[in-house]
């Protein structure tokens, strides 16, 4: 009997909750932890990873040993930049699944975002010595070799990959990928063609053909590629871009900015689609509104150097002196220079306040700033100059302590060895150096389309200011190599250089070959990674600094008393007391036919000259003739041959070495002690990364 009323009430109960579970999503019932986990899935596959974290972040808290959440928060981590944050998380996962290779496998990409290459190949050759089928391993040691520059091993490693699984969409396109990079489409068609058979309605298959035809130049495909990935896929963001991309380098101007607006409309804070609308507008030849555009566009993000960059050069062209906005732009290079001089770096603060006076020629805490740092590099003529400038330009009534400056300045400098020897410095011609800048057309940078044209001109304009060179860039892209030779050779340029810029997220490289211009051999070939903030301004200052290191200090017998000489040479080309020179025949120097330095005959030595007496623009030196006959006259070229010592730093925007090519004073474009720290933890990445990261 009792069993019986037990069965009876068992059932009773059962039913009860039965009908509670039907009645209780009408109430709102809490969601179990499987189904937050599987709505964080769903978000974590359509990239939306701050959403996703929060809901595996609810089934954690819900239950702790829940591996499977805490790799995917760890993931989502990983994919929003947070390593550190990521290793944690993966951390609690490995506590519950020691042995699971998805788990050691992004342990080894955060690894490697974190620049420890080598911790991260240690993981991944465990798992393949474990696994040797793992291809999550063999992309992971793919990376490791892109980011040592090794595309060859990329490939073989992601060949290995394919050999595994001859479908994987991942090795597939990263395949087309590195073969794109490395110029070799009819290779990256092979793949993309196979990608295609195998998944003809994903999105972002479509999306990186469409990338690697822009890479080819091949527009029409590219087009019809992006087009198909945003149909397929409406909220493609990226897609958008690369179509309004693609367009700009058909010329279509007006769908380009069509298509900004339609991504700005769905967010506002959209950097490339301000820039590339701009562009489009000034294309078009409505420069005042393109100013307008940009300025809109760095107000929502003022961190975009391009196209601030860009859009000062408009403002420098289009714009009178007097127009009241120069120096609401300016504003910004002076709190960049302000935030150098918080980390003693003049040179950063010197270019910084370059920069704002180059917009905004008539403001005056712009000068009077930059003065000061004339006058801390012991330049006091041209700190004097910077205060009567001032004075001759200023509306307002100079501080009583300026005048008192000046006047002092006046008298202190009234003996300068330009008054001794009756020369005006600020009309000499001191170029010793002719350089011309080049780039291609390519469709490499999906952030800012013709960010290699505008980089181009911004590498020529960094040299504005400094005197020994002449530094020209060509508006119109040329096909390569051969065509830049011709063109530099024609004109008689010393030196040519082709540059181009790649971009990531959060950081870029500029990458810079130099050839002489007379013979054409390369000369040096370098490429410039900087990340955080400030990084166009600092990869350019950079490239600066290389070029000027391989360019031979040069001058001029300006005029001559006896044996002592009045040179156009000092303090603010670095030269000291004791400088030795080699005095070489009017017309008689020219570039080395391959490498850096200079060649002349020993027959077109004349003599040897040895500073005495620098000066600022100017300095006396004692000169010592070749043979029983004197042959030095006014004009003969001098050639650095000796420094009495190896200078610590210096003035950074003058040539820097000596007759054999040497550099003579070590110049660093930064002195500040955090953010050197900062630079020498940055492990360069290539651009390419991004694309093959975004894979799945």
């Amino acid at each position: 009997m009792l069993k019986k009323n037990l069965n009876r009430k068992a059932f009773l109960t059962g039913g009860l909750f039965f009908a509670l579970s039907l009645v209780m999503p009408l109430f709102g019932a809490e969601k179990t932890a499987v189904q937050i986990y599987e709505e964080g899935v769903q978000l974590q596959n359509n990239e939306n990873y701050y959403q996703a974290a929060q809901c595996f972040i609810e089934v954690v808290d819900m239950n702790p040993a829940y591996s499977d959440a805490w790799f995917r928060l760890a993931d989502c981590s990983y994919r929003i930049g947070e390593y550190d944050l990521a290793l944690t998380y993966l951390t609690s996962a490995e506590k519950y699944e020691k042995n699971n290779s998805s788990i050691q496998n992004l342990k080894g990409m955060i690894y490697l975002a974190l620049g420890k290459t080598e911790d991260a190949r240690q993981v991944f050759n465990e798992i393949l010595r474990k696994y040797p089928n793992d291809v999550d391993a063999h992309f992971g040691l793919a990376e490791i070799e892109l980011y040592d520059g090794k595309f060859s091993g990329a490939e073989a490693q992601y060949t290995e990959a394919l050999k595994r699984q001859n479908t994987n969409r991942k090795a597939l396109l990263s395949l087309a990928l590195v073969c794109a990079e490395t110029g070799r489409y009819p290779q990256a068609e092979k793949y993309l063609r196979q990608a295609l058979q195998y998944y003809s309605g994903d999105s972002e298959v479509h999306y990186l053909s469409s990338v690697i035809y822009l890479m080819k130049g091949d527009y029409s495909t590219a087009e019809k590629q992006a087009r198909i990935a945003v149909e397929l896929n409406g909220d493609f963001d990226k897609a958008y871009e690369l179509l309004s991309t693609i367009l700009y380098f058909q010329h279509r101007y007006s769908e380009v900015i069509d298509l900004c607006d339609f991504l700005i409309s769905r967010d506002r804070k959209n950097s490339s689609a301000w820039y590339l609308k701009g562009v489009a507008t000034d294309k078009l030849g409505d420069e005042e509104e393109a100013i307008s555009i940009w300025s809109t566009g760095l107000g929502i993000n003022p961190q975009d150097e391009l196209m601030r960059t860009q859009m000062e050069f408009s403002i420098r062209n289009i714009l009178s002196l007097e127009d009241n906005r120069r120096g609401a732009w300016a504003k910004y290079h002076v709190a960049n220079a302000a935030q150098y001089e918080s980390r003693y770096d003049k040179s950063g603060s010197s270019y910084e306040y370059q920069r704002a006076l180059i917009l905004d020629p008539m403001n005056i805490q712009a000068r009077l700033k930059y003065a000061d740092t004339l006058q801390m590099n012991g330049m006091h003529e041209l700190y004097l100059r910077q205060l009567l400038f001032i004075k001759d330009h200023s509306n307002e009534k100079l501080p009583v302590a300026v005048s008192d400056t000046i006047e002092a300045y006046n008298s202190l400098l009234e003996k300068t060895l330009a008054k001794k020897w009756n020369v005006d410095p600020f009309y000499l011609d001191k170029t010793r150096w002719n350089i011309a800048i080049f780039y291609t057309e390519n469709g490499s940078s999906l952030r800012h389309a013709g960010s290699d044209r505008l980089t181009a001109q911004a590498c020529a304009d960094i040299f504005s200011g400094v005197a020994i060179t002449s530094v020209k860039t060509q508006v119109t892209p040329v096909s390569g190599y051969g065509e830049a030779f011709r063109n530099a050779r024609s004109n008689k340029f010393d030196y040519f250089i082709m540059v181009s810029l790649s971009e990531g997220a959060e950081d870029m490289t500029l990458s810079a070959t130099m050839y002489s211009g007379r013979t054409g051999t390369e000369t040096f070939k370098s490429s410039f990674y900087s990340t955080g903030n400030n990084r166009y301004s600092t990869v350019l200052r950079r490239f600066r600094n290389a070029v000027l290191d391989k360019l031979t200090v040069r001058g001029k017998i300006l005029d001559r008393n006896g044996k002592t000489v009045l040179i156009d040479l000092g303090k603010s080309e670095n030269i000291i007391k004791g400088a030795e020179f080699k005095i070489i025949k009017k017309g008689c120097v020219r570039t080395a036919d391959s490498g850096t330095g200079l060649f002349y005959k020993d027959d077109d030595v004349v003599g040897t000259l040895v500073v005495t007496v620098p000066g600022e623009e100017v300095s006396e030196a004692e000169i010592t003739y070749h043979g029983f006959y004197d042959r030095i006259n006014i004009d003969d070229e001098l050639i650095l041959e000796k420094m009495p010592m190896v200078q610590e730093s210096g003035i950074d925007t003058v040539p820097n070495a000596d007759d054999n090519g040497n550099t003579v004073v070590q110049n660093k474009v930064v002195t500040g002690e955090d953010l050197v720290k900062e630079i020498k933890k940055a492990v360069e990445r290539p651009a390419i990364l991004e694309l093959l990261r975004s894979i799945y």
